[in-house]
């Protein structure tokens, strides 16, 4: 693997962490204002139990979301930090294909 393309990866990952985390973190507004929009669809009436299940859904899906980003950019690094250790051990090849 190329530098750049080393590089250029680690960047993806570390902004993918850092997009799940505000998402995770901002899930609670993004809820509300999902359950506003539900209410001015409806002409500003609205059951408080769909309320409450608007803005429960609308939590959710960030939380989901942004988990799922937050993972993948994890992941990412793990990889990319274990190809770059056995790429800096030169005998750990030797070793796997003994």
């Amino acid at each position: 693997m190329n530098k750049n393309y080393l590089t250029f990866a680690y960047a993806i990952s570390g902004i993918s962490i850092i997009i799940g985390l505000l998402m995770i973190f901002n899930s609670g507004s993004r809820g509300q204002s999902l359950a506003s929009a539900e209410i001015n669809r409806n002409d500003g009436m609205m059951d408080t139990a769909q309320y409450n299940m608007s803005y429960e859904a609308g939590i959710n899906q960030f939380l989901i979301l942004g988990g799922i980003l937050m993972g993948f950019g994890l992941l990412m690094t793990c990889v990319l930090s274990f190809v770059l250790l056995l790429r800096s051990k030169p005998e750990a090849e030797e070793e796997l294909h003994v």
